[in-house]
């Protein structure tokens, strides 16, 4: 008997007369840490924010310019490592970006999260990582570094910076979301966006 003849229905291969894709609204969200090809698109998260691919809520208003900005940042390190750059004129740019983002960042995210008391130890961390950073992309800017530790030094900002966005996205994000009303969230974020962009 061949397995033509023979359908038998199995999980990953539906017998005859069964369809291959379940009707739109029949299937149902995928469970926590479910996988690929499940019907997970749509979900809500409790709060109403939508979920993403992976279930996690995906941010909104602040959080969302956050992420946004710091997304570019990231795009701008890993362009900066690949092409090897390590002169002034190629590093300016990305301090710069980088200084307006923390500068967004103080006048709007961190002075929230203090005064609704959200994790005034991650606040005070990421402030004091952020001017850090600066420092050492401002010191090799101005050529307070020899010249032949100027690589390694640029190296070492951009390894530090792409773990800082990391903290950020891992700590801040959810921070803001859980303290921010939607509204005031939507407020705040055209104030970061005008300070990271002007």
């Amino acid at each position: 008997m061949s397995e033509a003849s023979e359908r038998e229905e199995t999980p990953d291969r539906p017998g005859a007369g069964a369809s291959a894709v379940p009707e739109p609204g029949a299937g149902t969200a995928a469970e926590p840490g479910g996988g690929r090809g499940r019907w997970s698109w749509g979900r809500r998260h409790p709060r109403g924010a939508a979920a993403g691919h992976d279930g996690h809520p995906v941010p909104t208003g602040l959080a969302a310019s956050l992420v946004t900005s710091g997304g570019m940042l990231l795009a701008m390190v890993e362009d900066l490592r690949m092409r090897g750059g390590d002169t002034p004129d190629e590093v300016r740019p990305l301090a710069d970006t980088f200084a307006r983002h923390c500068a967004a960042k103080e006048a709007t995210v961190r002075k929230v999260l203090e005064r609704h008391g959200e994790g005034a130890r991650v606040v005070a961390r990421d402030r004091q990582e952020g001017e850090l950073i600066q420092d050492i992309l401002d010191r090799a800017l101005t050529g307070r570094h020899p010249e032949e530790t100027r690589r390694l030094t640029i190296d070492g900002a951009l390894t530090q910076m792409y773990q800082y966005l990391f903290h950020e996205r891992r700590d801040l994000v959810p921070a803001l979301e859980r303290a921010l009303p939607a509204d005031e969230s939507e407020t705040l974020s055209a104030a970061f966006e005008a300070i990271n962009h002007g």
